[in-house]
């Protein structure tokens, strides 16, 4: 069954956005195609400074499996931009869609 999973955060002080979205733009292209069982991924971003990425993967096992299987050092610095005391991440059996 796909899995949809939600990632909010907010980045650290100091952290150039633009900076950021630059290296996401390098994650989506450089890692996400890599990593196992994912469909899609998408990054928003509110005006207030909230981060949230929407990823769907084919079914649970390879969404919770998909984070710990990446150690690159586009990932490692994409995590280093990140205030961790704000991030949560949610998984989610789809159920229906159209």
């Amino acid at each position: 069954m796909a899995t949809i999973q939600i990632v909010r955060f907010r980045l650290n002080d100091g952290v150039d956005e633009n900076e950021f979205r630059a290296l996401n733009e390098r994650f989506q292209r450089e890692v996400a195609p890599k990593l196992p069982g994912l469909v899609r991924r998408e990054a928003t971003h509110s005006s207030e400074g909230d981060w949230v990425l929407v990823l769907r993967y084919t079914d649970m096992e390879t969404a919770h499996a998909a984070g710990r299987s990446d150690t690159s050092d586009v990932s490692q610095k994409f995590m280093s931009f990140i205030d961790m005391s704000t991030m949560s991440a949610s998984f989610y059996d789809i159920v229906s869609e159209g």
